[in-house]
């Protein structure tokens, strides 16, 4: 009886000691909280702007652009006249007194355009430069997505690395009640044993998971594509709600917005407005020509025009080439329609299923999970159920809260691929934190 007593009186000091363990790391965590917000804290907007603004390879998209608009002008420019000139001495011959002095010529040669072979040059480079700014338009549309997928993946492994740090920490509780019960010869070694096991597998998870995090730092700043300030850190929650519009609209929005399929539109003109251009060649080129020529006996001014017949070269061959570029593009075209369109389809019902997991996650298997655990707990504590049936119940609370922050995740990417298929700019989402686990934002 004596032996019992102090057994529970050394239990209750346990439990004492376990409380003041849990406030210390309560303390430190709220230290490591004010440390990280006296770091630089990024919101997804502002890597956004970052990486927007001052990512080398959509720099170099838009250098590009300014480079096929300066094509455009070209083509948009008439072509050069070209003066030429010679001088030198004349001298009359056969003649008594002959007469001598300065002999010179020049003569003018300028081209003239006809207006069909100007126009479709001049259509074929403002294709160009369209097609170019869709492909700029895709660059930062794909930049856009690994900002979004890096930052909210970041946000998942913070929430999975506080997930197992509150696991951590009460496995360590239940593992020394179980020592001290063991101690007091009210537990079995086996008990001890499982605990012990418990305890190094929860060790594992939470260094697992600050590694993890690490690597998604390091993925959010090669997404970013700049260096970031020291001691960063990103303030943002996953989304508790994402409604996307119907799919009859969605498929509107592809068509008329998705960059891939504005470039594929605009290379078929530019490969049309080239079949219109090489014809074209197949018409005398006129130039206007003008002479002056003067020697030391007679003057004389002449104007004429010049004409470059294709006599041996009729542009057969680049009208076929011509031809064939355009029936590719159109092909290319046709393809990209099906395959993005059904893509769509796919992604919008892994979307739907993705909605529908979260929504079971949340409100059913992870409530049960968690009364589970807790009942558990209670009858552990009344002996009315032993140590493994709390295990069990806290791994089972432990996965379906890791499914939950998974299937956020893979919805917020689900929704993130049909945004960069629409080319729909960024939209804030508000979120909220649910109250029952601060760790897990709460769909709405």
């Amino acid at each position: 009886m004596i032996l019992k007593t102090r057994g529970l009186q050394r239990y209750r000091c346990k439990d004492i000691l376990s409380a003041g363990l849990a406030a210390l790391l309560c303390l430190c965590f709220i230290h490591s909280t004010r440390a990280m917000a006296a770091g630089t804290v990024y919101t997804l907007d502002q890597l956004i702007a970052i990486g927007l603004n001052q990512n080398p390879g959509i720099l170099a998209s838009r250098d590009q652009v300014e480079a096929a608009r300066g094509g455009a002008t070209a083509a948009r420019a008439y072509p050069n006249p070209e003066i030429s000139g010679q001088t030198g001495r004349g001298q009359e011959r056969n003649v008594t007194a002959p007469m001598s002095g300065q002999a010179y010529n020049i003569t003018l040669h300028q081209p003239i355009e006809m207006p069909n072979v100007r126009s479709a040059r001049i259509d074929a480079a403002d294709a160009i430069v369209a097609a170019t700014d869709a492909a700029r338009q895709g660059t930062e549309d794909e930049a856009l997505a690994r900002i979004k997928l890096a930052f909210y993946d970041l946000l998942r492994r913070e929430a999975e690395a506080r997930g197992t740090a509150e696991d951590l920490q009460l496995t360590q509780q239940i593992r020394d009640r179980i020592a001290l019960r063991y101690k007091v010869g009210e537990s079995p070694k086996f008990d001890l044993i499982r605990a012990d096991t418990e305890m190094l597998n929860a060790q594992r998870a939470h260094d697992a998971a600050i590694l993890r995090v690490d690597v998604a730092r390091s993925n959010l700043r090669l997404a970013v594509g700049h260096p970031l300030s020291a001691d960063w850190h990103i303030q943002g929650e996953l989304p508790r709600k994402i409604t996307l519009p119907p799919l009859s609209k969605l498929k509107e929005e592809l068509l008329n917005r998705n960059p891939l399929l504005a470039r594929s539109e605009a290379e078929r003109l530019a490969a049309e407005h080239r079949v219109d251009h090489e014809k074209g060649q197949r018409l005398p080129k006129v130039a206007i020509i003008a002479t002056r020529d003067v020697d030391p006996t007679i003057q004389k001014s002449t104007a004429g025009l010049s004409l470059t017949m294709p006599l041996w070269d009729f542009k057969s061959g680049q009208i076929s080439q011509a031809r064939a570029e355009l029936s590719r593009a159109n092909h290319q075209l046709a393809a990209q329609k099906l395959g993005l369109s059904e893509s769509l389809e796919a992604t919008y019902r892994l979307y739907q299923i993705a909605s529908n997991q979260v929504q079971l996650l949340e409100s059913q298997i992870l409530a049960q999970a968690s009364a589970a655990q807790r009942i558990a707990e209670a009858a552990y504590r009344y002996g009315e159920r032993g140590i493994l049936e709390w295990l069990d119940a806290q791994r089972t609370y432990r996965a379906a809260r890791n499914e939950l922050i998974d299937a956020r995740y893979d919805l917020v990417i689900i929704s993130f691929e049909i945004d960069r298929l629409c080319s729909i700019s960024n939209e804030t989402v508000n979120v909220s934190v649910s109250p029952e686990n601060p760790s897990l934002p709460r769909l709405r």
